[in-house]
């Protein structure tokens, strides 16, 4: 699933029902973590990271046993630890979002490209009766 949605935090809700479906047949549990993981990547992309209204673009896909989501945003590059600080378990204010993120997925990978930043977060897909992590 591929959308490219406008920099509006009106467009949020629609973002999270269309990934809400195309997760459907995911446990739900795994589904409710990466929609929540996810609308806070797409939040931060549209309020932070969109320059100049730029569009968002969202990819989700469900392979291998593993829920793949990455959000790119055209925007400027992140303030200096923002990377550093989606590998550590510590919580600081105003950092709330990476830390979130490490709870709800297996996976955060933010990178710089060449049209701006990339977050791409990972979640396993669990065979049913297994214990959730």
């Amino acid at each position: 699933m591929q959308l490219v949605i406008p920099a509006s935090p009106s467009r949020l809700a629609g973002l999270r029902r269309a990934v809400r479906t195309y997760l459907r047949g995911v446990q739900d549990e795994v589904a409710d973590d990466v929609v929540l993981a996810l609308n806070e990547v797409a939040t931060n992309a549209v309020l932070y990271g969109s320059s100049g209204g730029q569009p968002v673009e969202v990819v989700v896909q469900v392979d291998d046993g593993w829920v793949e989501a990455s959000v790119l945003d055209h925007g400027p590059q992140p303030p200096a630890g923002r990377l550093e600080a989606a590998d550590t378990d510590e919580l600081r204010a105003g950092g709330r979002g990476l830390w979130l993120l490490r709870r709800l997925v297996d996976e955060v990978r933010l990178e710089r490209v060449r049209l701006g930043t990339r977050v791409t977060l990972r979640r396993a897909i669990r065979p049913a009766g297994t214990l959730a992590r």
